[in-house]
C-alpha cells in the first residue's frame, strides 16, 4: 500500500514538471522522492540522494536483462530481445562493438572479468558463454556431467566470476542453491543455498501428518535466488525475491550469510552491485533502487513506477543495476529498452564519504563529516548513528549514547553504555563494599548479642501486627503462599483466608506493574515507544483476558463438579501471581542497569518468575476445586477453549452490530433529510 500511494504521488509530480516547465525550471531535477528509516523502522523523506542525468534510448535495445560496467566504463548489455550483447562506452556517449554468435539464443546474463573476458549466460540454449575481449569465442559451459548434478535444471539466467576463474550460476528453477563451477567447467557443488521458511499451516501439517500424507503434499522448496555479484575483493553477495527481511546476502566462503539483521529489503528484488567502499546498490524490478551499507544498513530508497508514461527515472520493469566508475548509477529498463543513469547530490557523496572514512578508522574525521550531514538534516537516523559510533570509538561514550538513542541503535548503545557503568562501578565500588560490611557486621551482633532473641520477637509482633490489619493483611497473605503453596490454598479453601477485597487490590496493583514493564524500561530494553503503542489495546486486552479467564473457569468448573466458588476463582490467579509480578518489578527496574550482553539473566528471571505463577495457580485450582492432576489440567485446557469460542462470538457480535449501527444511522439520516425536503 505504501509503494502503491508513492507511486500516484509521483505521477502527479512528474505530471505536473511536465506541462509546467517554466515553474520547474527552479525546481529539484528528481523525479522521485528519496527515503530512509527512522529510529522505528518507518519510512521517512529525506535529501534527493540522485537525480536523474542521461536517458539513452537510440541502442535499438528489445528486452534488455542484465548490464555489466568494467573498470574502463564499457557498459555491457545482456539485449536478449535482439540476441545479442552490446558494448557501450559511458565516456564517448557511443556504442563501441556488438557481439553476437550463432549459438547465443537468448542471453540474460552478462558478466566481465578484470582481464576482459566476457560470460554470457544464456537460459535457452542451456550454456554459459565465454570470449575475449575481442569478442572472440573461447568455450561454452554446458550442463555439468557430474551424477550429483543430474536431477537439477541448467537454464542459466545470471553469471559471476570470482578471481579464481570460478563460475557461480542462477540457474532458473534450481531451489538447490548457486551453481558453482571450476574454470574447466567442473560441478563443484553449490555455493549456497536458501533456507526453506514454512508458514504456520505447513508447520502444523509437519506436526501431525503421517510421511505418507506428506508425501502427497506440494513440495517444499526454498526460494530461488534472483541475482549475483562477486566484488573485488572475492565476496560473493546474492538476491532473492518473495522475502522483505533477508533479500540480499552477503556471503562468508563457506555460503553463510553475514547479514543477520537487515532493516528491510524489498520483495522484488532483480540485481545488485557492490562497489569498491562496500556500498549496496539494489535494483526492485517495480522500479525502486534501494542502497544499502556495507553492514547491510538501508540508507537511501528512490525510485517509482510507470507503466504507460516516459518519465526520466521511472520505469515499468527495472531490469538490472550498475554504477561507474564515477559513482553514476546506470539502469536499464526491460520493457522500453532504454538506459537511464543517476548522479549522485552533494548530500550522498557527503554520507559516503562518511561512511568511508568512518570504515578506514579515521573517526575524527569522519565525524566532521557526519556533523556536516546533521547540519543539513537533524534528524538523519543514519548521520546520529555515524556520529554516535564516532564518539564511541573517541571514547566519548555518554556524547554516543545521546546520538544512538536518536538513531535507535540499541546495540551500539549498549557498548558505549558498558564503558559509562564500569568507569561508575569503578569509582563507586568502595562504598558498596563499606555497605555490605556494614550489614554483615549488623547481622554478625544481632546473631552473637541478642541471646534472648528479641530482634526476632520483635520482627513477628510487627509482622503479626500486619496481618491483623483487615484489608492489608488480606492483600499480604500473598507472601504467605510461596512458602507453602498446597497449605495456603487449603487455607482459602476451608478456613475461608483470603477476600475479594485482598485480590482485587493485587489485580490493580500487577496492572500498575505490568503497564510500567511495557512502558518504562530502560531504551536497550524498551523496543516500542509509548506513542506507538495504543494503550487502550493493552489496557482493554488485559482485563478482558482476566475476566474471561476466571468466568470460563468457574463455569467449566461448575459443569465438572469443581467444589470452588466464584469468589474463590477469583482469588486463585491473584495469590498465585506473586512471583510473576516481583519479576516484572525487578526486570524494570535492572533494565536500567544490564547491557544486551545481559539479556539472559532478565530472560531467567522473569521465566522463573511466570513458571512459578502458574505451578501456584495450577495448585490453586486443585486444591479448591478438590481435582487430580489429570482433572485441572483438563478443565484448563478446556477454559482455554471457552475463551476462544466467547472471543470469536463477542468479535462476531460487535461486527454484526457495528455493521446494524451503521444501517440505522444510514435509515435515520435518509429519514431526517426527506421530513426536511
Amino acid at each position: 500500500m505504501k509503494k502503491i500511494i508513492k507511486a500516484a504521488m509521483l505521477f502527479l509530480i512528474a505530471f505536473v514538471v511536465s506541462i509546467i516547465p517554466a515553474l520547474s525550471a527552479s525546481a529539484s531535477q528528481a523525479t522521485s522522492y528519496t527515503y530512509t528509516m527512522d529510529d522505528n523502522g518507518d519510512w521517512t523523506r529525506t535529501q534527493d540522494a540522485y537525480l536523474p542525468d542521461k536517458t539513452i534510448t537510440e541502442l535499438g535495445l528489445a528486452a534488455p536483462d542484465d548490464i555489466f560496467i568494467d573498470q574502463y566504463n564499457m557498459l555491457y548489455i545482456a539485449d536478449s530481445g535482439n540476441k545479442r550483447i552490446v558494448k557501450y562506452s559511458i565516456n564517448k556517449g557511443e556504442i563501441e562493438g556488438i557481439l553476437t554468435y550463432e549459438g547465443m539464443t537468448n542471453p540474460r546474463g552478462v558478466y566481465v572479468t578484470k582481464k576482459g573476458d566476457i560470460y554470457v549466460a544464456d537460459p535457452s540454449a542451456k550454456m554459459v558463454f565465454r570470449f575475449d575481449k575481442a569478442f572472440n569465442f573461447i568455450e561454452s559451459f554446458g550442463r555439468p556431467e557430474a551424477p550429483s548434478f543430474s536431477d537439477t535444471a541448467y537454464e542459466p539466467l545470471r553469471v559471476s566470476v570470482d578471481n579464481g576463474g570460478n563460475l557461480y550460476i542462477i540457474g532458473e528453477g534450481v531451489y538447490n542453491g548457486v551453481i558453482q563451477l571450476a574454470p574447466t567447467g567442473e560441478f563443484l557443488g553449490y555455493f549456497t543455498v536458501n533456507k526453506t521458511k514454512l508458514t504456520f499451516i505447513q508447520a502444523l501439517q509437519n506436526a501431525i501428518f503421517t510421511r505418507a500424507q506428506l508425501a502427497n503434499l506440494v513440495p517444499r522448496v526454498p526460494t530461488t535466488f534472483s541475482n549475483i555479484f562477486i566484488d573485488r575483493d572475492n565476496i560473493v553477495y546474492t538476491t532473492t525475491m518473495g522475502t522483505e527481511t533477508d533479500g540480499i546476502k552477503k556471503h562468508n566462503t563457506a555460503g553463510g550469510n553475514v547479514f543477520v539483521d537487515q532493516d528491510w529489503t524489498s520483495p522484488e528484488m532483480s540485481d545488485l552491485f557492490v562497489d569498491e567502499q562496500g556500498i549496496i546498490y539494489t535494483s526492485d524490478s517495480t522500479g525502486y533502487i534501494n542502497i544499502y551499507s556495507s553492514a547491510g544498513e538501508l540508507i537511501f530508497d528512490f525510485g517509482s513506477f510507470v507503466f504507460d508514461l516516459d518519465i526520466s527515472g521511472l520505469y515499468s520493469r527495472l531490469s538490472s543495476i550498475t554504477v561507474d566508475n564515477n559513482g553514476n548509477i546506470w539502469t536499464v529498463d526491460g520493457d522500453k529498452g532504454y538506459l537511464q543513469s543517476f548522479k549522485p547530490t552533494d548530500y550522498a557523496l557527503m554520507i559516503y564519504n562518511a561512511i568511508g572514512l568512518y570504515e578506514e578508522g579515521r573517526y575524527n574525521e569522519s565525524l566532521e563529516k557526519w556533523t556536516e550531514v546533521l547540519r543539513l538534516n537533524q534528524m538523519s537516523v543514519l548521520a546520529h548513528d555515524g556520529v554516535g559510533k564516532a564518539y564511541l570509538h573517541a571514547e566519548m561514550y555518554e556524547d554516543a549514547m545521546e546520538h544512538f538513542v536518536v538513531s535507535g541503535n540499541r546495540e551500539f548503545y549498549s557498548e558505549a553504555f558498558w564503558e559509562v557503568r564500569n568507569t561508575w562501578i569503578q569509582g563507586n565500588l568502595k562504598y558498596f563494599v563499606a555497605l555490605l560490611v556494614t550489614l554483615w557486621l549488623i547481622a554478625f551482633f544481632i546473631k552473637h548479642f541478642d541471646k534472648k532473641r528479641k530482634f526476632k520477637t520483635f520482627k513477628k509482633t510487627v509482622r503479626d501486627r500486619l496481618f491483623s490489619v483487615p484489608v492489608l493483611g488480606d492483600f499480604l497473605f500473598a507472601f504467605r503462599v510461596p512458602v507453602h503453596p498446597l497449605d495456603r490454598f487449603y487455607d482459602i479453601r476451608v478456613k475461608k483466608k483470603g477476600t475479594v477485597t485482598g485480590a482485587s487490590i493485587i489485580y490493580v496493583l500487577f496492572f500498575i506493574i505490568f503497564i510500567f514493564n511495557r512502558t518504562s524500561k530502560a531504551f536497550i530494553y524498551q523496543t516500542q515507544k509509548i506513542e506507538d503503542m495504543d494503550i487502550n489495546a493493552i489496557v482493554i486486552g488485559f482485563f478482558v483476558v482476566l475476566i474471561l479467564f476466571i468466568v470460563c473457569n468457574y463455569l467449566v468448573t461448575s459443569i465438572k463438579d469443581g467444589d470452588g466458588d466464584f469468589k474463590q476463582v477469583y482469588m486463585i490467579p491473584a495469590y498465585g501471581m506473586l512471583p510473576y509480578m516481583v519479576a516484572m518489578l525487578s526486570t524494570t527496574i535492572m533494565s536500567y542497569g544490564f547491557t544486551f550482553n545481559e539479556t539472559f539473566m532478565l530472560s531467567i528471571i522473569m521465566n522463573v518468575g511466570l513458571g512459578l505463577s502458574l505451578i501456584y495457580i495450577f495448585l490453586g485450582f486443585m486444591t479448591v476445586h478438590d481435582y487430580t492432576v489429570k482433572e485441572t489440567v483438563i478443565s484448563l485446557i478446556i477454559t482455554a477453549v471457552f475463551m476462544i469460542i466467547a472471543a470469536i462470538v463477542s468479535l462476531i457480535i460487535f461486527i454484526m452490530w457495528e455493521q446494524l449501527w451503521s444501517f440505522l444511522t444510514t435509515i435515520g439520516k435518509e429519514a431526517v433529510r426527506n421530513v426536511l425536503d
